[in-house]
């Protein structure tokens, strides 16, 4: 509940409590010691409400409020705002799309590195299983003089 319902509810008891006052005082249903203690809870009443009423006047009119934006400037900020929005939510959906494109590259790239790694192993089975048969029929083009040369300069 804001204060000016909490306001306007005690405006409307402060309101109903002084008409039945009135009422019993012309009735003349009120004594005077009753009449008297309801006129000073209700005088009560009011100062009360009329000191929150005061702190609440008080605190709307500070100059500092008087300082701040316009309704306009407000609104052409919420509209610079919005193409800051604009512009971030478009750059975060280039880069969502930049991760995925590259989260693909990595898939492909790991799968060629299975196929290189797989490659690899069939080598090494391959001259595992050349090199068992005769080690020396492998070695031998290397052995001449021209080819040991050509390969240990490198």
């Amino acid at each position: 509940m804001g204060f000016v319902s909490c306001l306007e509810d005690q405006q409307k008891r402060f309101e109903s409590d002084c008409h039945i006052l009135h009422r019993d005082i012309r009735s003349e249903k009120a004594d005077g010691e009753s009449a008297k203690k309801d006129a000073l809870r209700l005088l009560g009443d009011a100062q009360v409400c009329w000191a929150k009423m005061l702190k609440y006047l008080n605190e709307l009119t500070l100059p500092d409020f008087g300082d701040r934006e316009s309704p306009q400037e407000l609104r052409e900020r919420c509209s610079e705002l919005e193409v800051v929005v604009a512009e971030v939510e478009q750059r975060s959906s280039r880069l969502g799309d930049l991760a995925g494109l590259m989260c693909l590259q990595n898939q492909l790239l790991r799968e060629q590195l299975k196929q290189e790694r797989n490659r690899r192993r069939q080598l090494e089975r391959d001259l595992e299983k050349m090199g068992g048969e005769d080690f020396g029929r492998l070695v031998e083009p290397f052995l001449t003089k021209g080819m040991f040369e050509k390969y240990a300069k490198r």
